[in-house]
């Protein structure tokens, strides 16, 4: 087909044209964005606490509950390696956040999220079982001041044989690392924090072992409830610190790449917090251009893992959502990808007005390259597109009648070329030209 043998050359000659890329992980982003709103909602306490479904053995709120991550810059660098001051410390800061927090200030505006171990399991994909630590009520002004990753009381050593905290029996796979301060400072609840820290919060407080069930629930009491403080880290709309042991001394952080679930960011905010370790002043930055970055760079080492706008004026069941338009990359997709023309293509649910049903739109992203080849690759840029999504089952099962997305798609670069992103709907008929473009390319 002469389409074909078009589409062929320009993918061996245009020096312009993105590579064929592998993926090797690619979760539906609907799937990924249930998981992650179910698992903000799901509260878990110590009277029924997560456990490891092989051994029994009893474990933290991070395994299977609540939201675990970690708010990072863009730059020239891999954002899951681990900075200098990481290094020297042994452990990355996160936070942890769950729908009975009142969590909404983080320290930027965009990141990403890990999995849980629950999640993981369920899904057959790797499971990080270790690297647990610890997690402070408030920012900990962690840095090596803190013996044990950070975890350990500010300025002080820690008591021979202290760390890590012995767990319950059985014991958990992560019994060698967890280990909370509050447990050798006579705290044990929310009331007794509250009696033993009434300033120099920050530096002063204990931190919580990340595998106590019980010390979760004592956290969420600290943080809902810090009684009167004056400093400015320290209120319930502020982050937690959870410290997550490094999986190596050195720099990379690749180990990390496989737990990632989603990236991140808040559409409120371009905040970015001073931190220990930074090299520069912060600057206020845009959450969804970072996040879009952060998607680009995992997917080119063979991961493609959605954009999710993690919005804390919405209610809690609404936390997260997935837009199509937001994503840098097409999802869903494994195998060898060779996108010239499209950048991303990606469905979305929306209410049609016309149809007043809930209908599929196919929300595509053309490059560079194929906006400024629209006129003239219209067939190689509907092949590329119908490679990658012709076989879902959108499009598959949906279409209502044959080359109706091929008139849609000609009708948009015809009579609107200027657009940057083309919406497609399978489910709408083929009408003649001058029908198609009088119904704004939308015909019913």
């Amino acid at each position: 087909m002469q389409g074909r043998t078009l589409l062929s050359a320009v993918l061996l000659c245009a020096s312009s044209a993105h590579a064929a890329q592998q993926i090797t992980s690619a979760l539906d982003p609907q799937q990924t964005l249930e998981r992650i709103n179910r698992n903000y909602n799901t509260l878990i306490t110590a009277n029924h606490p997560c456990t490891e479904p092989d051994t029994g053995a009893v474990r933290g709120h991070h395994y299977c509950s609540g939201v675990t991550l970690r708010m990072v810059d863009d730059g020239p660098f891999n954002f899951w390696d681990y900075s200098e001051f990481a290094k020297k410390l042994g452990a990355s800061s996160f936070s942890w956040i769950r729908s009975d927090l009142s969590i909404s200030k983080l320290v930027r505006p965009a990141g990403f999220i890990l999995r849980t171990p629950a999640d993981a399991r369920r899904l057959n994909l790797p499971v990080m079982e270790t690297g647990y630590l610890c997690i402070f009520s408030f920012d900990g002004f962690t840095g090596t001041e803190r013996q044990w990753y950070g975890c350990g009381l500010y300025n002080q050593p820690l008591p021979t044989g202290a760390a890590p905290t012995p767990s319950a029996t059985p014991a958990n796979r992560n019994r060698d690392l967890a280990f909370g301060s509050c447990d050798i400072s006579d705290v044990d609840t929310g009331a007794q924090w509250r009696a033993k820290y009434r300033s120099g919060i920050q530096k002063g407080q204990c931190s919580w072992n990340a595998e106590q069930p019980a010390d979760w629930d004592a956290m969420i009491d600290v943080h809902q409830n810090p009684g009167k403080q004056g400093e400015s880290w320290i209120g319930k709309e502020w982050l937690n610190e959870f410290l997550i042991r490094t999986a190596t001394d050195t720099g990379d952080g690749s180990a990390r790449k496989q737990h990632i679930d989603a990236l991140v960011y808040d559409p409120n905010t371009t905040f970015v917090g001073r931190t220990r370790g930074d090299t520069k002043a912060p600057v206020p930055a845009n959450g969804l251009a970072v996040a879009r970055s952060l998607q680009r760079k995992l997917f080119a080492q063979g991961y493609a893992v959605p954009v999710l706008r993690m919005d804390f004026q919405q209610p809690a069941q609404r936390r997260f959502a997935y837009l199509a338009e937001d994503q840098a990359v097409s999802l869903g997709v494994t195998g060898e990808i060779a996108q010239t023309y499209i950048q991303s293509a990606n469905w979305t649910l929306r209410q049609d007005p016309g149809s007043r049903r809930q209908e599929w739109t196919l929300v595509v992203v053309p490059s560079a390259w194929g906006k400024g080849r629209q006129a003239t690759d219209q067939q190689a840029i509907y092949e590329e597109l119908y490679a990658l999504r012709g076989a879902d089952s959108q499009w598959r099962i949906t279409e209502s009648s044959n080359a109706s997305m091929r008139q849609q798609l000609g009708c948009l670069i015809k009579n609107y070329p200027a657009k940057t992103q083309w919406n497609i709907e399978p489910f709408r008929p083929v009408v003649s030209d001058s029908q198609a473009a009088k119904a704004g390319c939308n015909p019913y």
